[in-house]
């Protein structure tokens, strides 16, 4: 017995395809169709799609306002911050308002590294003022005088690796 095919519409195609690609990992075209479970048809007209307006929405943006029972559709230049590279923009906040590593991005990052991401991975570390401060924050938990990062700690342990890259090396 045949299985029925359904059909993914572009939108939803193009979250799909996005998605999977994010990790950075190559991917052959039937690769990325069998990854997505998409038909290959589907994947090429996505990648022709991005591949066609990426360029334009580098330096172009498009803002969507809804006013009561109207639609307003604009297309912009890019401007400030948003309109510099990812990676150009965390090294202009970084070097304005975050020259130097704190002792706190220190301390989660290396929570992080040594991957005590929840209780059960908990490790040892000297106790000071600066993870007493962490703990009563809510970033550190501590269980048996043993210490992990919490949910908002990795997140804030991961927006200091974005600034930071060397600190995955310490």
């Amino acid at each position: 017995m045949k299985r029925k095919q359904t059909r993914t519409d572009l939108s939803t195609a193009t979250g799909v395809v996005l998605k999977t690609l994010e990790s950075g990992e190559p991917f052959t075209l039937n690769k990325l169709s069998n990854e997505t479970a998409l038909n290959f048809r589907t994947v090429k007209k996505v990648l022709d799609l991005l591949e066609k307006y990426q360029a334009i929405l580098l330096e172009k943006k498009i803002d969507i306002s809804n006013l009561d029972n109207l639609t307003i559709v604009q297309m912009r230049e890019r401007s400030g911050l948003l309109s510099l590279p990812e990676k150009v923009r965390h090294l202009i906040i970084k070097a304005s308002y975050y020259p130097t590593v704190s002792r706190e991005e220190e301390i989660l990052t290396y929570l992080l590294a040594h991957d005590a991401t929840d209780v059960t991975s908990r490790i040892k570390m000297d106790k000071d003022k600066i993870l007493v401060k962490l703990v009563k924050a809510g970033h550190v938990g501590e269980k048996n005088s043993k210490f992990y990062l919490t949910n908002m700690g990795k997140i804030v342990a991961n927006g200091a690796l974005m600034l930071y890259p060397e600190l995955k090396n310490r």
